[in-house]
């Protein structure tokens, strides 16, 4: 059992730095006027809600670009949203805030330049 053991931890303890250094990377992306990630608890991300975000922004004038970055084994991916005028963030923030599902099937979280954070579901 400790001979199993052992090699599994090694691998965790590799891997679990690379998915952090994904997610800063996106956080220092100089683009991003707005940045959501999609996160999981082992069982995929909410795909309805991802859907809805990006059909929203595809929509939103105020929004010149997303790009999207796929980090994890489940779907994890971070959009990081590029602005027509900086002055758009946290417009595009509110409006994607209010798509999102109280209860999502995985964590969400939505952050934008000033500041500006929300998580769902909220972190205790």
């Amino acid at each position: 059992m400790r001979s199993f053991l052992l090699p599994a931890f090694g691998f965790l303890a590799l891997a679990a730095p690379a998915s952090a250094l994904a997610q800063d990377a996106a956080l220092a992306a100089p683009g991003c006027g707005v940045r959501v990630e999609f996160a999981s608890y082992a069982m995929g991300i909410d795909r309805a809600a991802f859907d809805r975000v990006q059909t929203l922004l595809k929509r939103d004038r105020g929004v010149r670009g997303v790009e999207v970055q796929r980090w994890g084994r489940e779907g994890e991916t971070n959009l990081c949203v590029q602005l027509r005028r900086p002055s758009e963030a946290r417009r595009v923030f509110g409006r994607v805030k209010a798509v999102l599902p109280a209860k999502p099937r995985g964590p969400i979280k939505v952050e934008a330049r000033g500041g500006l954070r929300f998580e769902t579901p909220r972190a205790r």
